[in-house]
C-alpha cells in the first residue's frame, strides 16, 4: 500500500528505499495521533505540541532525504531526524520539571536547547527560504546585545539560561501557541481538505461553477472566481488554488474573450480570496484565534461580511469587462447540467454544511468540528456508493490522505516554530512592551499613518513569506499598537491578516500573480496590476472596519447593518470607477465622482455618507437615464 502513496523509482539507494517506507509510516502514526486527540480531547498543551513536533520536525530532513543524491547530505539529514526526535522526547519528559530548575539549568537541558533552536531554523531554511530564519536571527542576536544598545532598544542582559528558558522551555517560545494551533485546529482542517479533494471535490467545484454561471455574460470569468473561491476554501492556499483552478479556467476565460493579463488577473485576485473566506480560511486564521484566545467561529463570523463584499467587487468587476466588450456566456449544451452535477457531487455540500452548523451553531472546537465534518463526508460517499451507484468502495484513499496531510502540515510547522522563536525573543527582552509606543512615536501618534504603516510592513512581509508567518510576525509587531490606540483587537488583526493575504497579488513582487501569469502566458507584470485592480476592495475594506467595527460584526445590529449598507454601495461605485463602465463608457470626471463616492462611503460619519451616496446615486441615474450609445471598448 506505502509503495502506492510514495512514489516509487526503482534507482534509488537503498537507503533512501527504507526512508520512503519510514516516512510513510511516520506520517500514517502522526494522522491517527491527531485523528484521536482531535475525536476526543487534546492532550495538555505542552505535550499535545511536543508529541506533533516529534512527527513533523523528523519528516522534514526525511522528506528532504530523499530527493538528495549526495550520500553524505543523506546522512546529515538522517542525523537531524534523530536529533529532531530526541529533542522532541526531552521536552515530553522535562516540561513539567524545568520550573523546580528554572534558575539552575542542567547542562543537558542547554544542549538540547540549541538542539532545537538549530533544527527550526535549518528546517525553517529548507521549507522557507531565507528570509523568516533571518528575522528569527536578528532577533536571537537582539537578545545578547540589547545591553549594549541605546534608548528603546536598550534592555538588561538577558543570560543564556533566561534565553533558553524562554525559545526552549517557555510556552512563548518554540512550543508556544502558534505551533499548538498547528497540533490542533490545522492538522484537522488539512485532513478535511485533503479528503475532499481526493473524493472529486476538486471536479465538483469545477461542474458547479461552470453549470452556475457557464451561461451568463462574462460566464468564464465568473466560472473562475467561483471556482477559485470555493476551492480556496478548502485548499487555504493561494498558490495550490492558482494552480489547480487557474488550469482549467484561464484557458477558459482567454478563449471566452478576455485577455491573457486579465484572466491570470481575475484568478489570482479570486484564488487569493479563499484565505478570507469562512468557514475554512487560511492557516493564519486559526492562529488568530489563538491569539486573541477567541473561539475560531467568532474570526469565522468577522471574516464573513468583508469576504462577501470583496468577491461582490470581483463579480461586478468581471460583469462590467463583460458588457463592455460585448462577451456573451457559452451555449448550455456545452455545459454540465445542475441536476446532474448535484446528484454526483451533493455530499461534499453536506458536509460543509456540518462544519458550518458544528463551528458557528453549536460553537464546537474547530478540530473536532473539522474531525465530525470528515466522518460526516466518508458517510455521505460511501452510502453513495453502496446504496446508489452500487460501487466498491476504496479504502486506499486513507493512506493518501495521511500522508498528504501530514506533509502538508510540514511548512506550517516550520513557520510556526520560526515564529516561536520571534515571539519567545520578543517577549524576554521585553521589546514587546516598548516596541508599540515605537510605532506610535514613529506615526506621530496618527492612527491613519500607523495603519498606512502597518499595511505596508503586512506586503512587506507578505511579499517574501507565506501568509501565516506574514501575519504572525504582523500580528506580534503592529497589531498591539494599532489596538492600544483605542482599535478592538480583532479588528487590528483582521486589518493586518487582509494585507498578509493580498500581498501574493501586489505589484511588483507577489508569488500569486507570477504562478497565474505562467498559466496565462502573459506578461507577470501586467498581469500582477490586473490582478491588484480587481482586488483593489481588498485594500480598502480593512481601513473601514478600523474605523467602524460594525463592517466585522461588531457591534449592535444598527451599529452594524449601517456600515454593511454603505461599504455595498461603495464597493459597487469603486467597481463602476475603476473599470470605467456601466451602461456606457464612464468619461473621466464620472469615473473621479464614482471614485470620490466610494471613499466618501469610507469614512465613518454621517455627512460623508450622505454625500457619498448622492454621488453615488448620480452616477447610476446618469448611466441608466441619460444612456448613449454604447462606445466600443477595448479591454
Amino acid at each position: 500500500m506505502n509503495s502506492e502513496v510514495i512514489e516509487k523509482n526503482e534507482t534509488i539507494p537503498a537507503d533512501t528505499a527504507i526512508v520512503k517506507k519510514i516516512i510513510f509510516w511516520v506520517s500514517i502514526a502522526m494522522c491517527l495521533f491527531q485523528v484521536y486527540t482531535a475525536a476526543t480531547i487534546p492532550l495538555q498543551s505542552m505535550l499535545q505540541r511536543s508529541i506533533h513536533f516529534a512527527f513533523a520536525l523528523p519528516l522534514m530532513f526525511l522528506y528532504k532525504s530523499v530527493d538528495n543524491k549526495k550520500p553524505a547530505l543523506r546522512l546529515l539529514y538522517y542525523i537531524m531526524a534523530v536529533l529532531g526526535v530526541a529533542v522532541n522526547i526531552y521536552m515530553m519528559f522535562e516540561w513539567a520539571n524545568v520550573n523546580n530548575r528554572i534558575t539552575n539549568l542542567l547542562p543537558l537541558d542547554y544542549v538540547m536547547g540549541i538542539t532545537c533552536i538549530v533544527l527550526v531554523m535549518v528546517s525553517g531554511y529548507m521549507y522557507l527560504g531565507i528570509w523568516m530564519p533571518l528575522i528569527a536571527g536578528v532577533f536571537m542576536l537582539y537578545s545578547f546585545t540589547c545591553q549594549y544598545l541605546p534608548g528603546i532598544f536598550h534592555f538588561r542582559e538577558i543570560p543564556l539560561r533566561r534565553f533558553i528558558t524562554a525559545i526552549y522551555f517557555g510556552s512563548d517560545g518554540i512550543f508556544g501557541s502558534c505551533i499548538g494551533v498547528s497540533a490542533t485546529f490545522v492538522y484537522s482542517f488539512l485532513i478535511f481538505g485533503e479528503a475532499l479533494l481526493q473524493l472529486g471535490a476538486g471536479d465538483f467545484i469545477i461542474d458547479l461553477s461552470q453549470a452556475a454561471f457557464g451561461t451568463v455574460r462574462g460566464g468564464s470569468g465568473k466560472i473562475a472566481i467561483l471556482a477559485s473561491s470555493l476551492f480556496g476554501a478548502v485548499s487555504g492556499s493561494t498558490t495550490a488554488n492558482i494552480s489547480a483552478t487557474g488550469v482549467l479556467t484561464i484557458p477558459l476565460m482567454k478563449k471566452h474573450g478576455f485577455d491573457s493579463e486579465y484572466s491570470g488577473g481575475v484568478v489570482a485576485a479570486a484564488s487569493t480570496g479563499g484565505q478570507i473566506m469562512p468557514p475554512v480560511m487560511g492557516n493564519a486564521a486559526f492562529i488568530m484565534s489563538e491569539m486573541l484566545a477567541v473561539g475560531y467561529h467568532v474570526i469565522c463570523v468577522a471574516a464573513l461580511v468583508p469576504a462577501l463584499l470583496y468577491y461582490l467587487a470581483l463579480f461586478i468587476m468581471v460583469d462590467l469587462r463583460a458588457v463592455k466588450n460585448h462577451l456573451t456566456g457559452q451555449p448550455r449544451e456545452e455545459l454540465p447540467e445542475m441536476h446532474k452535477v448535484m446528484k454526483e457531487g451533493w455530499h461534499h455540500i453536506l458536509s460543509f454544511v456540518v462544519l458550518i452548523v458544528l463551528l458557528i451553531v453549536l460553537q464546537w472546537s474547530a478540530a473536532k468540528a473539522a474531525f465530525w465534518a470528515t466522518v460526516s463526508l466518508f458517510v455521505f460517499e460511501w452510502g453513495k456508493q453502496l446504496l446508489i451507484t452500487k460501487e466498491k468502495i476504496d479504502l486506499k484513499v486513507l493512506p493518501t490522505i495521511a500522508v498528504n496531510a501530514s506533509k502538508g502540515c510540514l511548512g506550517i510547522v516550520a513557520s510556526t516554530t520560526l515564529a516561536g522563536i520571534i515571539i519567545g525573543a520578543f517577549t524576554a527582552t521585553g521589546l514587546n512592551l516598548r516596541f508599540s509606543t515605537l510605532l506610535i512615536e514613529l506615526a506621530g501618534g496618527s492612527l491613519f499613518i500607523l495603519l498606512i504603516l502597518s499595511a505596508i510592513g503586512a506586503i512587506i512581509l507578505g511579499m517574501g513569506l507565506p501568509t501565516t508567518p506574514a501575519y504572525i510576525l504582523m500580528a506580534v509587531l503592529a497589531a498591539p499598537a494599532i489596538t492600544q490606540m483605542g482599535v478592538p483587537a480583532i479588528a487590528a488583526h483582521m486589518f493586518v491578516f487582509y494585507f498578509a493575504v493580498m500581498a501574493p497579488i501586489t505589484p511588483p513582487v507577489g508569488i500569486g500573480f507570477y504562478v497565474s501569469a505562467g498559466i496565462a502566458q502573459s506578461a507577470p507584470l501586467k498581469t500582477g496590476f490586473a490582478a491588484w485592480k480587481v482586488a483593489i476592495p481588498g485594500f480598502i475594506l480593512p481601513f473601514v472596519w478600523i474605523y467602524n467595527p460594525g463592517l466585522i460584526l461588531q457591534g449592535s445590529f444598527l451599529q452594524c447593518i449601517v456600515p454593511i449598507i454603505t461599504s455595498t454601495i461603495g464597493i459597487i461605485a469603486l467597481s463602476v470607477g475603476v473599470e470605467g463602465y456601466m451602461k456606457r463608457k464612464l468619461t473621466a470626471v464620472e469615473r473621479i465622482i464614482a471614485i470620490a463616492a466610494a471613499v466618501l462611503l469610507i469614512i465613518p460619519e454621517s455627512i460623508t455618507d450622505i454625500v457619498g451616496i448622492v454621488l453615488a446615486v448620480f452616477i447610476f441615474v446618469t448611466q441608466l437615464v441619460l444612456r448613449r450609445k454604447p462606445v466600443e471598448a477595448t479591454a
